[in-house]
């Protein structure tokens, strides 16, 4: 079954997200990172996906598997240096 579209809504907040800058990079001290979206995992099964009002920015080198420092290629590596997902969710609503 195919996924439903985004409604304007979660399209509108996932661009708020995207246009604060990764947040990882920010938390590093570099401001102004473009960043794409990252649906957070924690509390999601198997091929599941958070809302996307559960959502953070992150850059491509922070976001992607193809990334050393990617948070897909190692979670719990990447969560222990750069902050648990829930936690950089809640910073995120703050900042909005």
């Amino acid at each position: 079954m195919a996924k439903k579209p985004a409604t304007k809504a979660e399209r509108d907040h996932m661009r708020r997200v995207a246009e604060l800058g990764c947040i990882a990079c920010k938390n590093l001290g570099y401001d102004d990172t473009p960043a794409e979206i990252h649906h957070i995992t924690t509390g999601t099964g198997m091929s599941q996906r958070a809302s996307h009002f559960e959502t953070i920015p992150l850059c491509f080198h922070h976001h992607s598997a193809q990334g050393q420092d990617g948070f897909h290629k190692h979670p719990e590596t990447w969560q222990l240096k750069h902050g648990r997902e829930l936690d950089l969710l809640e910073q995120v609503r703050a900042m909005l």
